[in-house]
């Protein structure tokens, strides 16, 4: 296995799972230390999670350099967030159903709605956004 071939790949993966890691202590602060209800903290998890995908994707995976007009990051940002917005709604659902709904383990449920997203997010972008043309 060639390490420098897969290396962005990895670099990819290491961020992703550093997004996960801000979305579940993120999510852990506004639900149970600040006590703000689930599904808004689960959407406020949501939103820094993104943030922080975008702006690691930017500039340290994809390592999009040059100077960009505000308007230009702006209409990035606002790309990203709407191509991950379904899997953030994904998220919301599967917290609601088995918390408010089921009351089961919110942490548990957590990690498994993460499960979930982060499977959607990456089937979305190899069969619909970076799909290999025929």
């Amino acid at each position: 296995m060639n390490l420098a071939r897969h290396k962005s790949f990895l670099v990819y993966c290491i961020f992703g799972f550093l997004a996960t890691c801000v979305n579940m202590l993120s999510y852990e602060l506004f639900y149970v230390r600040i006590g703000i209800v689930n599904t808004v903290s689960v959407a406020l998890s949501w939103f820094l999670a993104v943030t922080f995908a975008f702006f690691t994707n930017k500039c340290i995976v994809f390592r999009e350099k040059g100077k960009k007009s505000r308007h230009s990051v702006f209409h990035h940002l606002l790309y990203f967030y709407l191509c991950r917005a379904l899997s953030g709604v994904l998220d919301v659902a599967i917290m609601y159903v088995s918390v408010d709904v089921l009351s089961l383990n919110h942490t548990l449920w957590k990690f498994i709605s993460n499960l979930a997203v982060g499977i959607c997010n990456y089937l979305a972008g190899r069969l619909f956004i970076f799909k290999k043309e025929s």
